[in-house]
């Protein structure tokens, strides 16, 4: 039973370390020196030096072999070729003098999506509760799919497997529509969740509603699944992140959440508390870790 179990843990390790070692290679020094330029104050660069550093500021001069770069400190010169690679945001990702990269999980609030869409080639792998893993996969800048697979220590056949299609559009920098699927199954049945999304906002602050019916042996229910959620980024690293939801049943139909996600560049972290409307208890603790790629 621990052979069927470690097999894809450890894949799927082995995965996410060549991909850690993707920054390593970055960009060659050709391409590096395409992408320097000039830009006015309403916008910024990151640079990252082929020794691990980084600066945030923006490229005021330019000559044959290094380039003038303006911080908040002061001005310094760096070597074209000590420079690794390039990024380049909009000036509003400074506060108070400090960089706020984005947000690298927007796509998603715990484990239900935002409208907001994985641009092409970009994507993550991710662990719900320990026993969830998946990833997700941004085909075009408007279509993306995800899927996984449980891990729990049972038979093979006892597994929950998922799949994720996502379809979505812009409008604007803060106007996102999408729509997708929840497909599920076990050995005893599939089942799921088709639904319609729509998020205002950004990484950085943002709310979302969803709607959606759900299916199981050919039938559709009646009733929607109705979705509330919002994150809100407090500081470089940390936002606060709620998901909500309205059950189509009588009973004990509304679920809500709250939480902290704790992010890097590359990862993030989530803790919250579920809980159900008048059930008496604390709630029920949630875990997940998402890297992106």
């Amino acid at each position: 039973m621990m052979t069927s179990i470690s097999r894809p843990v450890l894949f799927l390790m082995a995965f996410l370390s060549c991909l850690a070692s993707v920054p390593a290679r970055a960009q060659t020094t050709s391409t590096v020196r395409d992408q320097v330029h000039i830009v006015d104050s309403t916008r910024i660069q990151v640079l990252t030096m082929r020794d691990g550093s980084s600066f945030v500021g923006r490229i005021v001069a330019v000559r044959n072999d290094s380039v003038d770069f303006q911080t908040g400190i002061g001005r310094m010169t760096l070597a074209i070729n000590d420079i690794r690679s390039i990024r380049e945001h909009d000036a509003g990702r400074l506060h108070d003098g400090s960089y706020w990269f984005p947000n690298p999980n927007a796509t998603r609030l715990f484990f239900a999506p935002t409208a907001q869409m994985l641009k092409k080639g970009d994507g993550y792998f991710a662990d719900y509760e320990l026993f969830f893993p998946g990833f997700a996969y941004g085909v075009t800048d408007n279509i993306s799919v995800g899927g996984g697979v449980s891990v729990f220590p049972t038979g093979v056949d006892e597994q929950i497997y998922y799949f994720t299609p996502k379809a979505g559009v812009s409008f604007s920098d803060q106007i996102h529509v999408a729509a997708g699927l929840l497909f599920a199954g076990t050995g005893g049945g599939t089942g799921g969740v088709g639904y319609g999304v729509a998020t205002l906002g950004d990484g950085d602050r943002s709310l979302t509603v969803g709607l959606g019916y759900g299916f199981a042996g050919g039938d559709i229910e009646s009733k929607p699944l109705v979705m509330l959620g919002a994150e809100k980024r407090v500081s470089r690293r940390v936002a606060l992140v709620t998901e909500n939801y309205i059950l189509p049943i009588s009973d004990d139909n509304v679920v809500y959440s709250f939480g902290l996600r704790f992010m890097g560049e590359k990862l993030t972290t989530d803790f919250a508390i579920f809980n159900v409307v008048g059930s008496g208890i604390i709630g029920f603790p949630y875990v997940d870790f998402v890297y992106s790629f």
